[in-house]
């Protein structure tokens, strides 16, 4: 969680971020100097958030930043909302791993905790094949894939069993149990890796956008793995 934070926070000192970030700040008709101010304020909450326990006022402090960013973004272009890195929709699994750190602070791994976690890391694969790959697909990412080199048949077709495959893993990450569980976790954290490198080859500034669709991966592959794990134990 703090990791997220914190980056966005001092990523901010790239010139391709700040441009990025006034382009938006223009459009909402706000100050670029704000763009400063909330970075500050997320030094300090990611500062807070990996020194500090946490409590239900930080977990409600959150909650409403993202859900209010991810409110305002989705009503300035709502084509965000089925962005093909995931602008918006990786809110979901980082705001499942902010309310899992509360519960095991709380109640330790409880059942309410492994399941909440479950279905955060499970709905980012559901809602990345169908939006993006199946309903919506966009020019950006039939680039990405036609630029490749590494599909020899039709870009479009390719992401539509690209989609089919996420869908059918994130439905499979909420049925299956033990190993078979752990091997499909383990699948999906390289696809985490793997697939982001790959797309960043292209754009390496995607790694630096004030929206974050690549650092959002950080929780999402952490939290993966804390399930993997617990599902190959015996």
């Amino acid at each position: 969680m703090a990791s997220l934070w914190l980056l966005t926070a001092v990523l901010v000192l790239h010139p391709a971020y700040r441009a990025e970030g006034l382009r938006w700040l223009d459009r909402l008709h706000l100050p670029g100097g704000l763009m400063w101010v909330t970075c500050g304020a997320e030094l300090v909450l990611g500062l807070r958030v990996g020194l500090g326990r946490p409590t239900a006022a930080l977990t409600a402090l959150q909650v409403a930043l993202v859900a209010g960013f991810s409110l305002v973004l989705a009503v300035l272009d709502p084509m965000l909302l089925v962005h093909p890195f995931g602008i918006l929709t990786k809110n979901l699994p980082f705001l499942a791993v902010v309310g899992t750190v509360l519960l095991l602070e709380r109640e330790g791994w409880s059942p309410r905790a492994a399941g909440l976690l479950r279905v955060g890391m499970a709905i980012i694969w559901i809602t990345e094949g169908l939006l993006p790959k199946l309903l919506f697909q966009q020019p950006m990412e039939l680039a990405v894939v036609a630029n490749s080199g590494l599909v020899p048949f039709d870009p479009s077709l390719f992401l539509r069993i690209l989609g089919i495959a996420q869908l059918l893993s994130g439905l499979l990450a909420l049925r299956l149990r033990g190993r078979l569980l752990a091997a499909l976790l383990g699948c999906q954290v390289a696809a985490l890796v793997l697939l982001p490198l790959l797309v960043s080859v292209q754009d390496p500034l995607l790694w630096v956008h004030p929206f974050g669709p690549m650092t959002k991966n950080i929780p999402i592959i952490v939290g993966t793995v804390v399930l993997a794990r617990r599902a190959w134990r015996p």
